[in-house]
């Protein structure tokens, strides 16, 4: 075969291009630190350098984002729990005081305020916040647990749903007559009568709110609807008790039932309890449009109609409804792992909490209410004005008597429903625990999953590295031993086509 220099030259140049774009892609890598800068160098290297960097993304998400986001959350949200503890724990000790009666007269009114500043301490909780976000309203974020302020009550009214258990209903003791100092001078003019004190005890429903209403909330009236044991349905009548006609609260015949709007309360007649006892379940639909501030929102525990009325005057009607499944927020702190973070408030802080709270103030209250009437009734004694009547003395004497009587009453039934509370804040304890370990088992599963994902980050993190990335001491190398070769083949050439090569250079 002939062998042009024509031929030799063209060889020489190829090869010499050759050697160049290898200098040049090593000098490349060398100054990048990277394998290839175009896909289409090595389409292996740039599809896996896809994939890695991708998870890489993700696990970053899931390592500074997500997981610390989660923990944030659920570290708040078991702060706010531990404080409900601790003021439950606070409200079960004043039970056990109450339920042997070591209050003095001037504790009283201490403790009454106490109470209450726990139970305002306890609701308050339900609107701790997250990032601007409510912790304890499930999937409504965006809403406080309770009405926060004026502001978030105005305008409400709601229609409530409320399903009961008739093992809700609980005796009640209540003293009836109760003496009334103010009624002295009527009585001494024969204006007035006294009845000394007497007690009755009544079947009663609390129901979740008080002051309700009486009548109708757009086209929703109140119902009382019960299941009997056997399945058959049932709709009892209920007689409305306003303020007016406080003193028949608790005087309901045996086939009556009466609904107490101040109070919240239904009391049972003797038949009609025993005729609901054992049903398998109750439900109450009433009205409701007057809320206090701290009051919590009927939306979060139960099926209701709520009605808020709008700037221009219109009514907005929106529908809730509550299911057993909950409202769990969940993140992703993982692939494919998701996690809860969240508490439901209805779960933790209930209507029940401070209704007996609410119960043991109003007890404490009654006692230091009768304590004072005796001491009123004793100064009447010394006073000018009835000292030297006989008849005001031997009536105020009856009347002291009497309010002795209503004190040992008063007592008594504080003594139960502080004993009573200790059961039941033992029990609101155990639940609120309950939830508060759920967190911790979570926070625990958290960490856990936490260390895994930042071991999956490093692996992958040196994946991508392998993949993508140069060893830089062996570029080197390479790129020193490519520019010999390089110059040696310029050195060659240039001695074996001499001018010939030097003209096409």
């Amino acid at each position: 075969m002939r062998v042009t220099n024509h031929m030799v030259t063209s060889s020489s140049l190829r090869n010499m291009q050759k050697s160049m774009q290898r200098v040049s892609n090593l000098n490349e890598q060398v100054t990048t630190g990277k394998k290839i800068s175009a896909p289409s160098e090595d389409p292996v290297v740039a599809i896996r350098a896809l994939k890695l960097r991708t998870t890489c993304d993700q696990l970053d998400q899931y390592k500074n984002k997500n997981i610390k986001d989660a923990m944030s959350w659920l570290d708040t949200t078991q702060t706010s729990i531990e404080n409900i503890l601790t003021r439950m724990q606070s409200v079960y000790y004043y039970a056990e005081q109450g339920a042997n009666d070591t209050f003095s007269t001037d504790d009283r009114s201490k403790i009454i305020n106490e109470l209450r500043s726990y139970k305002e301490g306890i609701y308050s909780e339900g609107g701790t916040t997250y990032a601007g976000r409510y912790l304890f309203s499930g999937y409504k974020t965006e809403t406080n647990l309770l009405f926060q302020n004026d502001a978030a009550k105005k305008g409400m009214a709601y229609s409530i749903t409320e399903e009961v258990s008739p093992d809700q209903i609980k005796p009640k003791s209540v003293v009836l007559n109760e003496v009334n100092a103010d009624a002295l001078d009527a009585i001494l003019a024969g204006t007035g009568t006294y009845t000394g004190p007497t007690r009755t005890d009544a079947y009663t429903l609390q129901l979740a709110y008080d002051n309700l209403d009486a009548g109708a909330l757009n086209g929703n009236d109140l119902a009382l609807n019960v299941t009997t044991a056997g399945g058959s349905k049932m709709s009892l009548t209920m007689t409305v008790m306003s303020p007016a006609n406080s003193a028949d609260y608790y005087n309901v015949a045996d086939g009556d039932v009466h609904f107490i709007q101040e109070t919240g309360e239904i009391v049972f007649g003797k038949n009609i309890y025993n005729a609901v006892k054992d049903a398998q379940s109750i439900t109450v639909n009433y009205n409701k449009s007057n809320f206090e501030v701290g009051d919590l929102r009927p939306e979060m525990y139960f099926n209701c109609t709520q009605y808020a009325k709008q700037p221009d005057g219109t009514t907005k009607t929106t529908e809730y409804t509550v299911t057993d499944e909950g409202q769990p927020i969940q993140y992703e702190v993982n692939f494919n792992q998701y996690l809860t973070v969240n508490a439901e408030g209805r779960n933790i802080i209930t209507h029940d909490i401070g209704n007996d709270i609410d119960d043991m103030a109003t007890a404490v209250q009654d006692v230091l209410d009768i304590e004072n009437t005796i001491k009123r009734l004793k100064n009447c004694l010394k006073d000018p004005q009835y000292k030297d009547d006989e008849n005001a003395v031997n009536q105020i004497n009856k009347m002291l008597e009497g309010a002795d009587v209503e004190l040992a009453m008063k007592r008594e039934n504080m003594q139960k429903i502080f004993g009573k509370n200790m059961t039941n804040f033992q029990n609101f304890m155990s639940k609120v625990s309950s939830e508060q370990a759920k967190i911790g088992t979570n926070y625990s599963k958290l960490e856990l999953i936490e260390t895994r994902v930042i071991e999956q980050l490093e692996n992958f993190q040196e994946l991508k590295s392998s993949n993508e990335d140069i060893e830089t001491e062996e570029a080197a190398l390479e790129l020193y031993q490519s520019e010999l070769v390089y110059e040696s083949a310029l050195a060659t050439t240039s001695n074996v086509i001499k001018k010939t090569l030097l003209d096409y250079l």
